[in-house]
């Protein structure tokens, strides 16, 4: 007997989209084992749609509704009634495409990886003509260098709805956390491919509906405008939790090649990157300072590259330019010996393309910032020596076992 495959929507308010993310679910070509519809305290038509998909579907709907908690909530209750060997969570305003089960199904089978995961291309619908435009995925990394996790943690690429998961790896890492009203999805997505490989396909699974409606839960609800602001701060307190929680040998692990104590490096400069991305400079700075101090010679064409990512995060490095910040990397760190001067050129180097966003907008303001400090990185980075660093695609099992 195959593999069962569960489908959880939490919803709340939606009941316009709801329709079609079901009549989406009910068309997959590997017929799902339930569906669970959970309404987080609706008050427009929700509990018609479902009632009347659960009336007419083949595929068994199971409605439930509760006063509004937050959706980590909602899919907290979820999982305690999915009797599914796989879970897929799906948002309830997106659309899923007929062959995304069944893709991500056969790759667990045939890899035995906890988590399968694949692509989206973003849409809306004309509000004139309510004809569906469709977009591009958005922003996708270069998988052939680096691990999946490596590049979850530096920066959201792939989504729930384009994921499927072995129930016994939600066991494992426990619920979503319910204090959370923003990145709830992002800190489990982390939280999964930091226990388990992920089977990245290169498919399109589904839909994700770009429009401007309120979101999150009633009690905190924002527009699209207060987005960047709200996803930053939510960025920053699910990686604060991560800080304890995910080991530095894990980071490690995202290396082989050269010495213990260049692996070692690497693995604080690569969690510098990935606090740094955060705008999270005290954390980013304390792993610099680390690093500065590991003889381990030169910084490797690896190490450089991690560097230059650093400075490279979507919430921007404007930090970095100005204050207590800059003094920290240009003047503190670069007096700690020579492999500090090399980190902080590093950084300086990584940042010259931010010069050129600044001058695209017009901030000369920025721009002049963003060139002082860019100068740092001028001349040619000192030459590595010996064996060098080379990036894993795939972990070792070890590294799951923290």
């Amino acid at each position: 007997m195959p593999n069962q495959v569960t489908a959880i929507v939490p919803t709340f308010n939606r009941s316009a989209f709801l329709d079609e993310a079901l009549t989406a679910l009910r068309r997959q070509d590997r017929p799902l084992s339930q569906i669970i519809v959970w309404d987080d305290g609706s008050v427009d038509d929700t509990g018609t749609v479902a009632c009347r998909h659960a009336a007419e579907s083949d595929v068994p709907i199971l409605y439930q509704r509760a006063e509004n908690g937050g959706k980590s909530r909602a899919l907290n209750r979820s999982l305690e009634l999915a009797t599914g060997d796989y879970i897929w969570i799906c948002d309830d305003d997106d659309v899923s495409l007929p062959g995304a089960a069944r893709l991500m199904a056969d790759a667990l089978d045939r890899t035995g990886a906890g988590m399968a995961a694949g692509r989206h291309l973003r849409f809306s619908d004309d509000p004139a003509s309510g004809a569906r435009v469709l977009g591009d995925t958005g922003y996708w990394p270069d998988l052939s260098r680096g691990s999946v996790l490596r590049h979850l943690l530096e920066d959201i690429f792939f989504f729930q709805n384009a994921t499927l998961v072995r129930r016994g790896l939600y066991d494992q890492v426990g619920p979503f956390r319910e204090d959370l009203k923003r990145s709830i999805d992002y800190e489990m997505l982390v939280r999964l491919a930091a226990r388990a490989p992920v089977a990245m396909l290169d498919d399109v699974l589904f839909h994700q509906r770009k429009h401007d409606g309120a979101r999150g839960p009633a009690g905190a609800q924002h527009g699209v405008a207060q987005s960047e602001q709200v996803w930053l701060e939510n960025d920053r307190a699910i990686f604060a939790g991560f800080r304890n929680m995910l080991p530095l040998t894990l980071y490690g692990a995202f290396f082989s090649g050269g010495s213990e104590a260049l692996r070692h490096r690497a693995a604080l400069l690569q969690r510098a990157c990935v606090y740094a991305r955060r705008c999270d400079w005290d954390a980013a700075i304390a792993d610099l300072a680390a690093a500065a101090h590991i003889e381990a010679g030169p910084l490797d064409p690896v190490e450089l590259g991690i560097l230059r990512r650093a400075m490279s995060g979507k919430h921007g490095a404007a930090d970095a330019f100005r204050g207590p910040v800059r003094r920290q990397i240009l003047t503190d760190l670069a007096r700690t010996g020579p492999y500090g001067r090399q980190i902080a050129r590093g950084l300086a180097r990584g940042a010259k393309w931010r010069l050129r966003a600044a001058l695209q907008r017009r901030d000369l303001g920025e721009a002049l910032r963003v060139a002082r400090f860019a100068l740092h990185g001028s001349g040619r980075p000192d030459a590595a020596a010996g064996p060098g660093l080379t990036e894993n695609r795939t972990l070792p099992q070890e590294a799951y076992q923290w």
